[in-house]
């Protein structure tokens, strides 16, 4: 076939329809020609945010905790108010405090808010000598009396510990507490002269050598806590509360910590001091100061529910 001008430019005209032509401009309903936007290059989504690392903190958080405290000095036995006798009822208790085992029991109530119900008990006893006459719980004492003393103290406190800075609080580091609590300290006390003479009253019963009393205390207690979390499993705490009424009881209890936690497990170490004084309109009353390190280990466990 001879190819000629005209059939070139037939061959073309029946070739364009059937090719792509991006550049060409399209016509508009409105007769306008606009000219096609090219396609836009790809591009890759934004990466997602990465969470925050969770804070290390016991607020709000089931728990179980149990301490080891080692807490050193002992009681004191004072005469008070109501005592009428003609001797004084006091005496320094001997010795020094066995350990103390206690635990802690965290419940969550609310957003960053926690119910905490603790309990600890301290027992001591040891051996000494009437520095002069005595009139304990209603018995007496001749000086140089060999003495044997028991006693044996505990606490149940139930806190409420609301967190009261920053609001709200994540991701803050630095937690302000304060705490509503009601105490109830009770200590049993036991003083016996073994090698002392068993005498007899007129009906000739015999006149015990042991005395023994119960202080009970009640007292609502305030205070403050502070908490620093250093990263995801470190942080040191610090709270103290107490409440006293002049001329009566008094109570005070304080501790700061270390604690590391990895998993659903925490690891404490710390100080802690905790005094009380029973009502001094007793005829005779008991006051201690406890400071001593501990050591503890808490538990979180899943939800049930």
């Amino acid at each position: 076939m001879i190819r000629t001008p005209h059939t070139t430019l037939l061959s073309l005209c029946l070739f364009l329809p059937f090719q792509a032509a991006p550049a060409f401009a399209q016509q508009t309903s409105t007769g306008t020609a606009q000219q096609q936007p090219a396609p836009a290059p790809s591009q890759k989504p934004a990466p997602a945010a990465q969470p925050e690392t969770p804070l290390n903190t016991s607020d709000a958080q089931l728990s179980l905790q149990l301490f080891y405290w080692m807490p050193i000095d002992q009681p004191d036995l004072r005469g008070g108010a109501a005592n009428v006798g003609p001797y004084p009822g006091s005496l320094n208790y001997p010795g020094t405090p066995k350990r103390a085992p206690g635990a802690v029991v965290s419940i969550p109530a609310g957003r960053n808010n926690t119910i905490r119900v603790s309990y600890f008990r301290i027992q001591g006893d040891g051996n000494t000598s009437a520095h002069a006459n005595l009139t304990l719980f209603n018995t007496d004492y001749a000086p140089g009396d060999y003495l044997v003393t028991r006693y044996n103290l505990q606490n149940v406190k139930i806190s409420y510990d609301f967190l009261s800075y920053p609001y709200p609080a994540n991701p803050a580091r630095f937690r302000l507490k304060t705490l509503w609590e009601v105490q109830y300290t009770t200590i049993q006390s036991s003083i016996d002269a073994p090698l002392k003479p068993v005498l007899t009253d007129a009906s000739g019963n015999p006149i015990s050598n042991t005395a023994a009393g119960t202080r009970n205390l009640i007292y609502p207690t305030l205070g403050l806590a502070i908490e620093k979390a250093l990263n995801a499993h470190f942080r040191v705490e610090a709270k103290a509360s107490g409440f006293a009424i002049p001329h009566h009881a008094t109570i005070y209890d304080a501790e700061a910590s270390a604690v590391y936690r990895t998993g659903r497990y925490e690891v404490a170490v710390g100080a802690k001091a905790f005094h009380f004084k029973t009502s001094t309109q007793n005829s005779q009353y008991v006051l201690a100061t406890f400071p001593g390190a501990f050591v503890a280990i808490r538990y979180y466990p899943k939800w049930l529910w």
